[in-house]
Protein backbone atom coordinates (compact mmCIF):
# COMPACT_ATOMS: atom_id res chain seq x y z
CA UNK A 1 0.00 0.00 0.00
CA UNK A 2 1.23 3.74 -0.68
CA UNK A 3 1.25 6.06 1.91
CA UNK A 4 1.62 9.99 0.55
CA UNK A 5 2.03 13.54 2.84
CA UNK A 6 0.23 16.56 1.85
CA UNK A 7 1.10 19.86 3.81
CA UNK A 8 -1.64 22.41 3.07
CA UNK A 9 -2.75 25.43 4.46
CA UNK A 10 -6.73 24.41 4.87
CA UNK A 11 -8.06 20.54 4.34
CA UNK A 12 -11.48 20.48 3.29
CA UNK A 13 -13.47 17.08 4.08
CA UNK A 14 -16.44 16.59 2.32
CA UNK A 15 -17.23 17.84 -1.16
CA UNK A 16 -20.68 18.93 -1.55
CA UNK A 17 -21.52 22.44 -2.81
CA UNK A 18 -20.74 23.56 0.58
CA UNK A 19 -17.27 22.07 0.63
CA UNK A 20 -17.01 23.30 -2.85
CA UNK A 21 -17.65 26.52 -2.94
CA UNK A 22 -15.28 27.00 0.93
CA UNK A 23 -12.19 25.16 -0.66
CA UNK A 24 -12.71 27.08 -4.19
CA UNK A 25 -13.24 30.60 -1.73
CA UNK A 26 -10.10 29.95 0.75
CA UNK A 27 -7.71 28.97 -2.86
CA UNK A 28 -8.49 32.16 -3.87
CA UNK A 29 -8.20 33.87 -1.11
CA UNK A 30 -4.24 32.50 -1.50
CA UNK A 31 -4.42 29.18 0.39
CA UNK A 32 -3.36 26.38 -0.46
CA UNK A 33 -6.11 23.80 -0.07
CA UNK A 34 -7.04 20.41 0.05
CA UNK A 35 -10.45 18.94 -0.82
CA UNK A 36 -11.03 15.54 0.27
CA UNK A 37 -13.94 13.62 -0.87
CA UNK A 38 -15.42 10.11 -0.41
CA UNK A 39 -17.20 9.81 -3.67
CA UNK A 40 -16.02 9.85 -7.38
CA UNK A 41 -17.69 13.78 -7.70
CA UNK A 42 -18.33 16.58 -6.07
CA UNK A 43 -21.53 18.39 -5.26
CA UNK A 44 -23.16 16.12 -2.36
CA UNK A 45 -27.35 16.22 -2.68
CA UNK A 46 -26.88 18.24 -5.94
CA UNK A 47 -24.84 15.67 -7.82
CA UNK A 48 -25.65 12.83 -10.92
CA UNK A 49 -26.39 10.38 -7.64
CA UNK A 50 -28.82 11.60 -5.47
CA UNK A 51 -29.85 14.46 -8.21
CA UNK A 52 -31.49 17.13 -5.67
CA UNK A 53 -32.12 20.75 -6.85
CA UNK A 54 -30.32 23.25 -5.24
CA UNK A 55 -32.93 25.51 -3.27
CA UNK A 56 -32.41 28.56 -1.02
CA UNK A 57 -33.69 31.58 0.30
CA UNK A 58 -34.50 33.01 -3.49
CA UNK A 59 -37.33 34.52 -4.48
CA UNK A 60 -38.26 37.08 -7.20
CA UNK A 61 -36.10 39.73 -5.47
CA UNK A 62 -33.12 37.34 -4.12
CA UNK A 63 -30.72 34.53 -5.18
CA UNK A 64 -27.37 32.88 -4.13
CA UNK A 65 -24.51 34.61 -6.09
CA UNK A 66 -21.04 33.77 -5.79
CA UNK A 67 -19.48 30.89 -6.65
CA UNK A 68 -22.34 28.68 -6.43
CA UNK A 69 -24.18 31.29 -9.25
CA UNK A 70 -20.34 31.07 -11.45
CA UNK A 71 -21.30 26.99 -11.23
CA UNK A 72 -24.87 27.55 -11.91
CA UNK A 73 -24.32 29.69 -14.64
CA UNK A 74 -21.83 27.97 -16.75
CA UNK A 75 -24.23 24.87 -16.28
CA UNK A 76 -26.93 26.86 -18.10
CA UNK A 77 -24.43 27.94 -20.78
CA UNK A 78 -23.04 24.35 -21.35
CA UNK A 79 -25.63 21.92 -20.35
CA UNK A 80 -28.83 22.75 -22.49
CA UNK A 81 -30.40 19.90 -22.31
CA UNK A 82 -30.17 19.38 -18.34
CA UNK A 83 -28.01 16.50 -18.24
CA UNK A 84 -26.95 15.65 -14.54
CA UNK A 85 -23.40 14.18 -15.50
CA UNK A 86 -22.43 17.28 -17.30
CA UNK A 87 -23.51 19.58 -13.73
CA UNK A 88 -20.99 16.93 -12.48
CA UNK A 89 -18.55 18.24 -14.49
CA UNK A 90 -19.07 21.94 -14.65
CA UNK A 91 -18.89 21.76 -10.79
CA UNK A 92 -15.69 19.50 -11.16
CA UNK A 93 -13.88 21.45 -13.13
CA UNK A 94 -14.75 24.55 -11.18
CA UNK A 95 -12.56 22.87 -8.35
CA UNK A 96 -10.17 21.11 -10.29
CA UNK A 97 -9.06 24.09 -12.32
CA UNK A 98 -8.30 26.20 -9.22
CA UNK A 99 -4.50 26.76 -9.28
CA UNK A 100 -3.98 26.84 -5.53
CA UNK A 101 -6.31 23.32 -4.75
CA UNK A 102 -5.78 19.59 -4.56
CA UNK A 103 -8.44 17.64 -5.16
CA UNK A 104 -8.47 13.93 -3.31
CA UNK A 105 -12.04 11.77 -4.77
CA UNK A 106 -12.47 8.60 -3.83
CA UNK A 107 -10.68 9.12 -0.28
CA UNK A 108 -12.32 8.24 3.07
CA UNK A 109 -11.59 10.39 5.69
CA UNK A 110 -10.76 7.01 8.75
CA UNK A 111 -8.31 9.24 11.21
CA UNK A 112 -7.62 12.58 12.80
CA UNK A 113 -4.64 13.24 14.78
CA UNK A 114 -5.24 16.40 17.76
CA UNK A 115 -2.34 18.15 19.70
CA UNK A 116 -4.01 19.33 22.62
CA UNK A 117 -7.07 21.64 21.30
CA UNK A 118 -5.92 21.80 17.76
CA UNK A 119 -6.46 19.13 14.91
CA UNK A 120 -2.12 18.09 13.67
CA UNK A 121 -3.61 16.13 10.45
CA UNK A 122 -6.29 13.93 8.99
CA UNK A 123 -5.57 10.40 7.28
CA UNK A 124 -7.87 9.49 4.37
CA UNK A 125 -7.93 5.38 2.13
CA UNK A 126 -8.12 6.61 -1.71
CA UNK A 127 -9.70 3.07 -2.27
CA UNK A 128 -9.04 3.58 -6.74
CA UNK A 129 -5.45 3.99 -6.14
CA UNK A 130 -5.00 1.77 -3.01
CA UNK A 131 -3.47 4.66 -1.13
CA UNK A 132 -3.66 6.37 2.39
CA UNK A 133 -3.24 10.02 2.33
CA UNK A 134 -2.00 11.97 5.52
CA UNK A 135 -2.64 15.86 5.49
CA UNK A 136 -1.00 18.34 7.98
CA UNK A 137 -2.65 21.59 7.75
CA UNK A 138 -3.11 24.82 9.83
CA UNK A 139 -7.05 24.61 9.59
CA UNK A 140 -9.35 22.19 8.89
CA UNK A 141 -13.12 22.40 7.48
CA UNK A 142 -15.58 19.59 8.22
CA UNK A 143 -18.16 19.44 5.41
CA UNK A 144 -19.10 16.33 5.04
CA UNK A 145 -22.61 16.76 6.13
CA UNK A 146 -22.03 14.23 9.07
CA UNK A 147 -19.40 16.09 10.41
CA UNK A 148 -16.50 12.91 10.49
CA UNK A 149 -14.17 14.81 12.59
CA UNK A 150 -16.13 14.64 15.11
CA UNK A 151 -16.01 11.54 16.54
CA UNK A 152 -12.37 11.22 15.02
CA UNK A 153 -11.35 14.30 17.29
CA UNK A 154 -14.11 14.82 20.50
CA UNK A 155 -15.39 17.73 18.84
CA UNK A 156 -18.92 18.40 20.37
CA UNK A 157 -22.03 17.66 18.42
CA UNK A 158 -25.75 17.61 19.01
CA UNK A 159 -27.92 15.28 17.19
CA UNK A 160 -31.96 15.11 17.41
CA UNK A 161 -34.09 17.85 18.39
CA UNK A 162 -34.04 19.99 21.01
CA UNK A 163 -36.62 20.30 24.16
CA UNK A 164 -38.98 23.20 23.92
CA UNK A 165 -38.01 25.13 27.07
CA UNK A 166 -33.97 24.99 26.46
CA UNK A 167 -33.90 27.18 23.37
CA UNK A 168 -37.57 28.70 23.94
CA UNK A 169 -38.12 27.56 20.52
CA UNK A 170 -42.18 27.45 19.92
CA UNK A 171 -41.99 24.65 17.20
CA UNK A 172 -39.87 22.57 19.19
CA UNK A 173 -40.76 19.52 21.07
CA UNK A 174 -42.05 19.49 24.84
CA UNK A 175 -38.83 16.72 25.27
CA UNK A 176 -35.65 16.33 23.61
CA UNK A 177 -35.02 13.30 21.65
CA UNK A 178 -32.81 12.01 19.01
CA UNK A 179 -35.23 12.18 16.09
CA UNK A 180 -33.81 13.86 12.59
CA UNK A 181 -35.33 14.45 9.30
CA UNK A 182 -35.05 11.40 6.67
CA UNK A 183 -33.35 10.27 3.92
CA UNK A 184 -34.88 10.38 0.28
CA UNK A 185 -34.07 8.27 -2.33
CA UNK A 186 -35.36 10.54 -5.42
CA UNK A 187 -35.98 8.68 -9.19
CA UNK A 188 -37.17 10.60 -12.90
CA UNK A 189 -39.01 9.64 -14.87
CA UNK A 190 -39.65 10.07 -18.73
CA UNK A 191 -42.32 10.77 -21.36
CA UNK A 192 -41.82 8.66 -24.46
CA UNK A 193 -44.21 8.88 -27.61
CA UNK A 194 -46.05 5.02 -26.77
CA UNK A 195 -47.37 3.49 -23.79
CA UNK A 196 -44.84 2.03 -21.79
CA UNK A 197 -45.19 -0.97 -19.27
CA UNK A 198 -43.59 -1.25 -16.24
CA UNK A 199 -42.84 -4.93 -13.89
CA UNK A 200 -41.93 -3.80 -10.20
CA UNK A 201 -38.98 -6.24 -8.92
CA UNK A 202 -40.88 -8.98 -6.27
CA UNK A 203 -39.15 -7.05 -3.13
CA UNK A 204 -40.88 -3.90 -4.30
CA UNK A 205 -43.63 -2.26 -1.44
CA UNK A 206 -47.20 -3.05 -2.84
CA UNK A 207 -49.35 -0.15 -2.80
CA UNK A 208 -52.00 -0.63 -4.79
CA UNK A 209 -54.63 1.94 -3.61
CA UNK A 210 -54.66 5.60 -3.11
CA UNK A 211 -55.08 4.92 0.65
CA UNK A 212 -51.66 3.33 0.85
CA UNK A 213 -49.84 6.82 0.57
CA UNK A 214 -52.39 9.49 2.34
CA UNK A 215 -51.85 13.33 1.45
CA UNK A 216 -48.78 12.54 -0.40
CA UNK A 217 -49.12 14.24 -4.00
CA UNK A 218 -48.08 11.18 -6.82
CA UNK A 219 -49.72 12.74 -10.22
CA UNK A 220 -46.86 13.02 -12.81
CA UNK A 221 -45.09 16.19 -12.54
CA UNK A 222 -45.18 16.01 -8.81
CA UNK A 223 -42.35 15.73 -6.70
CA UNK A 224 -41.85 12.28 -4.93
CA UNK A 225 -39.53 14.09 -1.38
CA UNK A 226 -42.08 12.53 0.48
CA UNK A 227 -40.41 8.75 -0.15
CA UNK A 228 -38.47 9.77 3.18
CA UNK A 229 -36.92 7.11 6.17
CA UNK A 230 -34.68 7.10 8.88
CA UNK A 231 -35.63 9.95 11.38
CA UNK A 232 -36.69 7.61 14.09
CA UNK A 233 -33.60 5.63 13.61
CA UNK A 234 -29.92 6.26 13.06
CA UNK A 235 -29.53 8.32 10.35
CA UNK A 236 -25.75 7.62 9.67
CA UNK A 237 -25.35 3.78 10.99
CA UNK A 238 -28.20 2.63 9.60
CA UNK A 239 -28.14 3.97 6.05
CA UNK A 240 -27.48 0.91 4.29
CA UNK A 241 -30.86 -0.60 5.19
CA UNK A 242 -32.35 2.90 4.45
CA UNK A 243 -31.38 2.49 1.33
CA UNK A 244 -32.82 -0.42 0.49
CA UNK A 245 -36.18 0.13 1.84
CA UNK A 246 -36.45 3.23 0.33
CA UNK A 247 -35.72 1.75 -3.02
CA UNK A 248 -38.69 -0.78 -2.02
CA UNK A 249 -40.93 2.28 -1.27
CA UNK A 250 -39.72 3.98 -4.85
CA UNK A 251 -40.59 1.07 -6.42
CA UNK A 252 -43.84 0.28 -4.94
CA UNK A 253 -44.88 4.28 -5.50
CA UNK A 254 -44.20 3.79 -9.30
CA UNK A 255 -45.69 0.51 -9.49
CA UNK A 256 -48.81 2.49 -7.94
CA UNK A 257 -48.84 5.58 -10.51
CA UNK A 258 -48.32 3.37 -13.52
CA UNK A 259 -50.42 0.03 -12.77
CA UNK A 260 -53.22 0.94 -10.24
CA UNK A 261 -55.92 3.90 -11.16
CA UNK A 262 -55.52 6.73 -14.17
CA UNK A 263 -52.24 8.79 -12.78
CA UNK A 264 -52.11 9.87 -16.61
CA UNK A 265 -48.54 7.76 -16.96
CA UNK A 266 -49.64 5.41 -19.42
CA UNK A 267 -46.15 7.13 -21.89
CA UNK A 268 -44.10 7.59 -18.41
CA UNK A 269 -41.01 5.10 -18.13
CA UNK A 270 -38.73 5.15 -15.03
CA UNK A 271 -35.48 6.50 -16.51
CA UNK A 272 -33.54 6.56 -13.18
CA UNK A 273 -33.63 5.77 -9.51
CA UNK A 274 -30.66 6.85 -7.09
CA UNK A 275 -28.84 4.00 -4.88
CA UNK A 276 -27.40 6.74 -2.65
CA UNK A 277 -29.70 8.66 -0.07
CA UNK A 278 -30.05 12.31 -0.16
CA UNK A 279 -29.83 13.54 3.82
CA UNK A 280 -31.36 16.06 5.69
CA UNK A 281 -29.86 15.84 9.00
CA UNK A 282 -27.36 13.80 11.19
CA UNK A 283 -24.86 15.38 13.86
CA UNK A 284 -24.56 19.02 14.28
CA UNK A 285 -21.35 20.54 15.48
CA UNK A 286 -21.49 22.86 18.78
CA UNK A 287 -19.84 26.18 17.73
CA UNK A 288 -19.71 29.52 19.97
CA UNK A 289 -23.09 29.94 19.37
CA UNK A 290 -25.84 27.61 18.66
CA UNK A 291 -28.37 29.61 16.35
CA UNK A 292 -32.29 29.06 17.34
CA UNK A 293 -35.66 29.22 15.93
CA UNK A 294 -36.12 32.62 17.57
CA UNK A 295 -32.72 33.83 15.73
CA UNK A 296 -34.48 33.05 12.53
CA UNK A 297 -37.94 34.16 13.10
CA UNK A 298 -36.48 37.73 13.88
CA UNK A 299 -34.27 38.16 10.94
CA UNK A 300 -31.11 36.96 12.55
CA UNK A 301 -29.31 40.47 12.92
CA UNK A 302 -26.13 39.34 14.24
CA UNK A 303 -23.03 41.91 14.42
CA UNK A 304 -20.99 38.64 12.98
CA UNK A 305 -23.71 37.80 9.98
CA UNK A 306 -21.46 36.51 7.26
CA UNK A 307 -24.29 34.71 5.41
CA UNK A 308 -27.94 34.05 4.71
CA UNK A 309 -30.83 31.74 4.96
CA UNK A 310 -34.51 32.19 3.73
CA UNK A 311 -36.41 28.84 3.52
CA UNK A 312 -38.53 27.85 5.16
CA UNK A 313 -38.67 25.99 8.55
CA UNK A 314 -39.40 23.00 6.67
CA UNK A 315 -39.30 20.12 9.80
CA UNK A 316 -40.45 16.82 8.06
CA UNK A 317 -41.92 14.64 10.61
CA UNK A 318 -39.15 12.10 11.48
CA UNK A 319 -41.35 8.80 10.80
CA UNK A 320 -41.32 10.14 6.76
CA UNK A 321 -43.39 7.67 4.88
CA UNK A 322 -45.10 5.88 7.36
CA UNK A 323 -46.13 9.34 9.05
CA UNK A 324 -50.27 9.08 9.29
CA UNK A 325 -50.86 12.50 11.07
CA UNK A 326 -51.47 14.60 8.07
CA UNK A 327 -48.98 16.14 5.81
CA UNK A 328 -45.09 15.03 6.19
CA UNK A 329 -43.83 18.36 7.01
CA UNK A 330 -44.74 21.56 8.29
CA UNK A 331 -43.47 25.09 6.82
CA UNK A 332 -43.15 27.17 9.37
CA UNK A 333 -42.60 30.82 8.19
CA UNK A 334 -39.27 32.21 8.07
CA UNK A 335 -37.85 35.97 6.49
CA UNK A 336 -36.00 35.83 3.57
CA UNK A 337 -33.53 36.40 4.14
CA UNK A 338 -32.07 35.79 7.72
CA UNK A 339 -28.56 36.16 8.94
CA UNK A 340 -26.20 33.33 9.97
CA UNK A 341 -23.36 34.37 12.29
CA UNK A 342 -19.70 33.21 12.57
CA UNK A 343 -19.43 32.43 15.46
CA UNK A 344 -21.86 29.02 14.05
CA UNK A 345 -19.50 27.92 11.97
CA UNK A 346 -16.48 26.92 14.11
CA UNK A 347 -15.80 24.48 16.45
CA UNK A 348 -16.55 25.73 20.14
CA UNK A 349 -13.49 23.18 21.64
CA UNK A 350 -11.28 22.19 18.62
CA UNK A 351 -9.43 25.63 18.17
CA UNK A 352 -8.52 25.12 14.42
CA UNK A 353 -11.93 23.25 13.38
CA UNK A 354 -14.41 24.90 10.76
CA UNK A 355 -17.81 24.03 8.91
CA UNK A 356 -20.56 24.52 6.92
CA UNK A 357 -23.42 22.98 5.22
CA UNK A 358 -26.17 21.46 7.35
CA UNK A 359 -24.08 20.74 10.10
CA UNK A 360 -23.58 23.97 11.37
CA UNK A 361 -24.35 25.08 14.82
CA UNK A 362 -28.11 25.80 14.87
CA UNK A 363 -30.91 23.81 16.67
CA UNK A 364 -32.78 20.98 14.53
CA UNK A 365 -36.00 23.64 14.33
CA UNK A 366 -33.21 26.33 12.72
CA UNK A 367 -31.62 23.57 10.94
CA UNK A 368 -34.97 22.98 8.96
CA UNK A 369 -34.50 26.59 7.32
CA UNK A 370 -30.75 26.45 7.14
CA UNK A 371 -30.17 23.05 5.51
CA UNK A 372 -30.84 23.75 1.75
CA UNK A 373 -28.03 23.54 -0.74
CA UNK A 374 -28.43 27.16 -1.44
CA UNK A 375 -27.44 28.54 1.92
CA UNK A 376 -25.07 25.73 2.70
CA UNK A 377 -23.16 27.19 -0.63
CA UNK A 378 -22.95 30.56 1.17
CA UNK A 379 -21.75 29.36 4.70
CA UNK A 380 -18.66 27.47 2.52
CA UNK A 381 -17.98 30.64 0.72
CA UNK A 382 -18.64 33.09 3.98
CA UNK A 383 -15.41 31.57 6.33
CA UNK A 384 -12.86 34.78 6.78
CA UNK A 385 -10.00 34.78 5.38
CA UNK A 386 -8.61 37.79 5.30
Amino acid sequence: MKHLNHKVDLCVVGGGLSDTCAAIAAARHGLKVLLMQDRPMLGGNASSEIRMWVCGARNLEYRETGILEEMQLENFYRNTNRCYQVWDTVIYEKAYCEPNLTLLLNTTCQKAETEGNRIVSVTGWQMTSETYHTVEAVYFADCSGDSILAPLTGASVRVGRESRSEFDESIAPEESDRKTMGLSCMFQIRETPTPQPFIPPEWAMKLPTDDDIPLREHEIGTNYWWIELGGDRDSIHDTDALRHELLSISYGVWDHVKNHGDHGAENWVLDWIGFLPGKRESRRYVGAYIVNQNDVSSGGHFDDAVAYGGWTMDDHFPEGFYYRGGYPTIHHPAPTPWGIPWRSLYSVDIDNLLFAGRNISVTHTALSSSRVMGTCSLLGQAWRWQ
